[in-house]
C-alpha cells in the first residue's frame, strides 16, 4: 500500500462563505446590491449568519442601503465564481451532463477545485469567456499566458479544417448578436455538423441544412471536434 497525501474537504463554514461571496459577486454583476434584500436571501438560502459573517470577516462592507465586496472579499468571490462557471462548462461541454444535473453537481465540485486543477480545466476548454448562460467567466493567469500545454477539447470553429466534423458546444451570443439567428436554423448546442469549406466563407453541413458564415461568426461558435 503506497502512502498518499489526503486533502480534507472544506468545512461547511467555508462552503457557506464561498456560496455567499459567489452570490454577492453575481448581484454586483446585475447592479442589485440592496443590503436588506441580500441579507434576507443569504439567510433563507445559505445560513442565518451568512450576511453577518461577510461583514464581520471583512469580506463585505455596508455603504448606506447597499453592500459591496471589500478587496479581500472580491478576490475570493472572483475565484469562487471562476471555479463555478468553469465547472459548469466542464460538465456541460465535456462530460455531457444533462442540464438538470449540472447545478447540484457544480455546487459540490466548485468547493474542491484546487488552483492547479482550475487552470487545467480552463486550458482544456480553450479558455472560455462565458458560462452556458452567457455570464462572464473571470480570466486566470493561464488565459493571459495563452498556455498551449493542453490541447483544448473545445475550440472555435475557425480552427477546424475542411472535412472535419464536430458538435456545437456553445455560442458566444453576447459577443456577436447575429448568432441568435443561427439558433433558429438549428445550429444550437449539441448540433452535429461537417465543415465543407473555409474560403471565401465558412460553409457547414448541419443535417439537411447548409449554412454559410463569415469568419467573425465562426470565431464565436465553440465546438468539440470529432
Amino acid at each position: 500500500m503506497t502512502e498518499s497525501v489526503k486533502f480534507p474537504l472544506p468545512a461547511v463554514e467555508q462552503e457557506n462563505l464561498e456560496e455567499s461571496l459567489g452570490f454577492l459577486w453575481f448581484r454586483g454583476e446585475t447592479g442589485s446590491r440592496d443590503r436588506g434584500e441580500i441579507a434576507r436571501i443569504l439567510a433563507d438560502s445559505i445560513d442565518p449568519r451568512a450576511y453577518g459573517n461577510l461583514i464581520s470577516g471583512g469580506y463585505a462592507r455596508e455603504d448606506g442601503d447597499t453592500v459591496r465586496l471589500t478587496e479581500k472579499g472580491e478576490a475570493l468571490a472572483r475565484d469562487v465564481t471562476r471555479r463555478h462557471r468553469l465547472a459548469t462548462r466542464l460538465l456541460r461541454d465535456v462530460l455531457d451532463v444533462s442540464p438538470s444535473d449540472v447545478d447540484p453537481n457544480v455546487c459540490r465540485l466548485e468547493h474542491i477545485l484546487s488552483p492547479e486543477v482550475t487552470e487545467s480545466i480552463c486550458k482544456l476548454l480553450g479558455h472560455p469567456t462565458e458560462d452556458p448562460l452567457g455570464r462572464p467567466i473571470p480570466s486566470g493567469l493561464c488565459c493571459a499566458a495563452g498556455d498551449p500545454r493542453i490541447e483544448p477539447l473545445v475550440v472555435s470553429l475557425d480552427r477546424l479544417v475542411p472535412g472535419e466534423e464536430g458538435r456545437v458546444a456553445y455560442l458566444r451570443l453576447t459577443d456577436h448578436p447575429e448568432l441568435h439567428k443561427l439558433l433558429s436554423l438549428g445550429l444550437a448546442p449539441g448540433a452535429r455538423f461537417r465543415l465543407r469549406q473555409k474560403n471565401p466563407a465558412f460553409v457547414l453541413q448541419a443535417g439537411e441544412s447548409e449554412l454559410a458564415l463569415d469568419v467573425d461568426v465562426a470565431k464565436n461558435i465553440l465546438v468539440r471536434k470529432g
